[in-house]
């Protein structure tokens, strides 16, 4: 399966669903994707060319980490193992608990 296609299970502490998306249909935080603008184009307000790259970069970040995790046999994540910047950038319940890797 092609990365751009993985999904993930958002689970709660129960490991009850709380949904399932492909990883670049879960929203990004925007002031992470302004943050990154400014960062790497220096533009506070991002054109949809800039804000564009910015997304892409991001949800590529996450799938390489994630696509490791699944291909050293880690499938079921808890969310505090996720490094913060990646975890960070995701807008996502705050009931969240752990990542189920499809």
């Amino acid at each position: 399966m092609s990365s751009v296609k993985m999904k993930i299970c958002v689970l709660d502490c129960n490991k009850k669903a709380i949904f399932e998306k492909r990883v670049i249909d879960i929203p990004l935080k925007e002031e992470i994707v302004i943050t990154k603008s400014i960062e790497w184009f220096n533009d506070p307000e991002p054109c949809m060319i800039h804000r564009s790259a910015v997304m892409k970069r991001l949800y590529f970040e996450l799938l390489e980490y994630l696509e490791s995790q699944k291909n050293n046999g880690n499938r079921l994540l808890a969310l505090e193992t996720i490094p913060a910047p990646l975890l960070d950038m995701l807008d996502i319940d705050t009931k969240a608990a752990f990542i189920d890797i499809k």
